[in-house]
């Protein structure tokens, strides 16, 4: 049973490794072309506020929500792992990537990809608010179910609540890159 987990967990971690890579690289790539749009179409770049990062001239979110988060659940099946990217984005745009691997009742394991769409644009210290979101990859496709629509909020700790608007239902991550 030890050996089992320590592969899961191994397997986990790989899975989330490889995610993050692959966010990475599409996200420069998406960004680089935003960016050559809004230069080609003669846009002038916004001023950032005082105390962004750079990561915040392009789009409205709030610097300091930008990046990769992790987050955990644990249930009566085991420990499951959450990814949560968040990157720049115009409302109507995904701006939110979130990767959930853990174990299964009946001993597989499952692995969803979920990417949700900036609903409105946030003040310049939030929250930001996400709608609902869709399955971008299901393994097993019947253990991934699409979100209802969540508000994000940073915490003073921090860390970073995301909470279901319906429900009230919160996860709590903390920073990752």
């Amino acid at each position: 049973m030890t050996r089992r987990w320590a592969l899961i967990t191994t397997i986990t971690a790989l899975t989330l490794a490889l995610a993050f890579v692959v966010v990475q690289l599409v996200h420069g790539q998406d960004s680089g072309k935003e960016q050559a749009g809004k230069e080609q179409a003669g846009a002038k770049p916004t001023a950032s506020s005082p105390g962004a990062d750079k990561g915040n001239s392009n789009g409205p979110i709030p610097a300091g929500y930008l990046g990769t988060w992790s987050g955990f659940i644990d249930n009566a099946a085991g420990h499951s792992a959450r990814q949560l990217v968040i990157q720049q984005g115009t409302v109507g745009r995904t701006v939110l990537t979130l990767t959930a691997d853990g174990p299964l009742d009946n001993g597989g394991s499952y692995h969803c990809v979920f990417k949700a769409a900036l609903t409105s644009e946030p003040s310049p210290s939030g929250p930001v608010e996400v709608g609902p979101s869709t399955v971008a990859v299901g393994e097993p496709m019947s253990s991934c179910t699409a979100g209802k629509a969540t508000t994000l909020a940073l915490l003073p700790d921090g860390t970073l609540s995301r909470e279901n608007t319906d429900t009230g239902e919160q996860l709590t991550y903390t920073k990752a890159d």
